[in-house]
């Protein structure tokens, strides 16, 4: 007989240990789960809408409303997305007051702009005529 024509089965050792392949699953775990908490917490911190963007956010779900309160037999998706547009206005106010109060309270400090009449007649220290 041959050796060639023997079978013979090869008996591979593993180049790891299962612990090892353990530890790498929980390692990248603990990754994927850092990551995933870190753009959780920061993004909110990164979206910054202007006054256009949430002009522009309020008039499409306004126009999306009444047109799913229009065309749909079910009401509920349509007056959803009124709430929607309806908060959504109150930001877009809430940011047009704060950005007026903000240019008040600077022509007041300069006397200069909008606000000009404003701060002539209120100054701190009146002069005598």
């Amino acid at each position: 007989r041959s050796s060639w024509a023997t079978p013979s089965i090869l008996v591979l050792k593993p180049l790891c240990s299962n612990n090892m392949f353990r530890n790498s699953r929980m390692v990248a775990a603990a990754l994927l789960t850092a990551f995933i908490g870190t753009t959780t917490v920061m993004a909110p911190l990164a979206a910054k809408a202007s006054e256009e963007g949430k002009r522009n956010t309020t008039l499409g779900l306004g126009a999306a409303a009444a047109a799913l309160l229009l065309t749909q037999k079910n009401k509920l998706p349509g007056a959803l997305v009124g709430a929607g547009a309806v908060y959504s206005y109150s930001q877009y106010q809430r940011d047009i007051n704060r950005r007026h109060k903000r240019e008040r309270l600077s022509a007041y400090h300069t006397g200069f702009h909008r606000g000009a009449s404003y701060a002539r007649s209120h100054r701190r220290t009146h002069r005598s005529a």
